[in-house]
């Protein structure tokens, strides 16, 4: 488990949840009342879906952590199995599992990073193909970062691959770190009407320009891929090493595939039964 936790009250603003997202390189924060103990998650993706979602005109400075939030908290003790950890994210659906102490204090989290992190020391019995998703959602370059946004809402996804026009060969990935850091572009109206410069990548365009940009404009060019045929616990070792959450998988330099820390989790929970 991770024992240094990030956390927020109920009351703090999503920028400034967004401000330790970026800056700490982190995934979540776990919300906690004034006796530290759990009573939210608040992920990347919570932050993302609610500001799509949001049909008001307030900024992120407006809006509070606990309106973003989820409130189904899954808990554990130190003492529980790794195995019993992946076979509970696989069964709720969840990312991460709260630690807490006897008194129901925050005590540590174990996320999929953690477990992943275990499973890259492991001997592996399985190939990536074995897990991987053949159905990718992908864009092409010139789509717009509000499209970006809506698919990875739509289908509760993580990642999406930006892909050639015509060879379907992997040009770049734009993950949720890279749409929380521009979450301020998602509420566009806010943009207008501050009319202050859009920073993107290092690069500054003015307010007018939020409707144009792309996603070649915040992806990541030249993905980190992997074979089909690649033993599993290799690709737990590059998402370790690089802190990737999922791989674009090739066959040929043409996209076949994902494989992400989620089917790393289903691997470990079979593989640790």
């Amino acid at each position: 488990m991770t024992s240094k936790v990030f956390t927020c009250s109920p009351s703090t603003a999503l920028l400034q949840v967004q401000q330790l997202m970026v800056a700490n390189s982190i995934s979540r924060l776990v919300v906690v009342d004034q006796d530290c103990k759990p009573v939210g998650i608040i992920t990347r993706k919570d932050v993302i879906n609610f500001l799509v979602a949001d049909k008001s005109k307030r900024g992120i400075e407006e809006i509070k952590a606990e309106e973003a939030m989820s409130k189904k908290l899954v808990t554990a003790q130190r003492k529980a199995a790794v195995a019993k950890i992946a076979e509970t994210m696989i069964k709720k659906g969840i990312s991460s599992v709260i630690i807490v102490d006897g008194e129901g204090k925050l005590d540590g989290i174990v996320t999929k990073t953690d477990v992943t992190a275990w499973y890259s020391t492991t001997k592996s019995a399985f190939r990536v193909q074995d897990f991987m998703t053949a159905k990718t959602v992908t864009v092409k370059p010139s789509q717009s970062v509000f499209v970006v946004a809506s698919l990875m809402a739509e289908h509760a996804i993580s990642r999406i691959v930006v892909v050639s026009d015509k060879e379907n060969k992997p040009m770049g990935i734009i993950t949720e770190a890279d749409m929380t850091m521009m979450s301020r572009l998602l509420k566009p109206a806010k943009v207008l009407k501050d009319e202050k410069p859009l920073v993107v990548k290092g690069a500054i365009a003015p307010p007018k320009n939020v409707y144009l940009l792309t996603a070649s404009d915040i992806m990541t060019a030249d993905p980190v891929t992997i074979s089909k045929d690649a033993d599993l616990t290799e690709a737990a070792q590059l998402m370790t090493k690089h802190r990737f959450s999922g791989l674009p998988v090739t066959e040929k330099g043409k996209l076949v595939g994902i494989v992400t820390k989620s089917d790393i989790i289903r691997a470990a929970a079979q593989q640790s039964a």
